[in-house]
């Protein structure tokens, strides 16, 4: 053989080896690209899934936050209704005491006002007190015999009940404090059969 033949043979199978090599490198390329498309859409899914669990975890703390504040404004309130629900029957009670003939309108006025919003308020228990804390500077009215002692110990009762609901809200919803500010449920817990 000649060489030019020897050349063109060479040459030739230069051209074949490189058009294979290029077509597999071409196709392994296209494969990497693919991989790594996936993995970027993977990657991304991931990162868009993350970042919808920070989001809801945020939104959860601010809810929590929000409902924590939203009952101790409710609590506030409640604090003010028997403040001046206090304020307002133990000065007719000390009126009473003072003067055993009428009520100071004014007083009385005062004190059926606050115990009517009072037991908008609630709860029961508080406002069965305020009830009897009332009756009883009624009845001192009607009946000589119901002395201070009597109206002193409704007023006692009605603090302390009062005390206990603000200052204990959540012992007496059988959950936790933390459970409580960060809302928890107010149902009992189970119990096995």
């Amino acid at each position: 053989m000649s060489e030019w033949g020897v050349a063109l043979i060479a040459a030739g199978s230069a051209i074949a080896g490189s058009v294979v090599t290029g077509w597999l490198t071409r196709s392994a390329g296209l494969r990497q690209a693919a991989a790594a498309q996936q993995a970027g859409e993977d990657q991304a899914a991931a990162a868009r899934h993350a970042g919808e669990k920070q989001a809801e975890a945020v939104l959860k703390t601010v809810q929590q936050t929000l409902e924590a504040q939203a009952r101790t404004q409710q609590l506030e309130a409640k604090r003010e209704v028997y403040v001046a629900f206090l304020q307002a029957a133990q000065a007719l009670a000390e009126d009473r005491k003072r003067d055993q003939g009428s009520l100071d309108e004014a007083l009385l006025a005062e004190a059926q006002r606050t115990y009517q919003v009072l037991r908008l308020e609630g709860p029961d228990n508080v406002t069965a007190q305020a009830h009897f804390l009332m009756q009883a500077i009624d009845d001192s009215l009607n009946d000589p015999s119901v002395g201070a002692a009597e109206m002193d110990r409704h007023l006692h009762h009605y603090v302390t009940v009062a005390q206990l609901h603000l200052r204990e809200p959540w012992s007496w919803m059988g959950r936790s404090r933390n459970s409580w500010i960060a809302g928890g449920t107010t149902e009992p817990h189970a119990t096995g059969p």
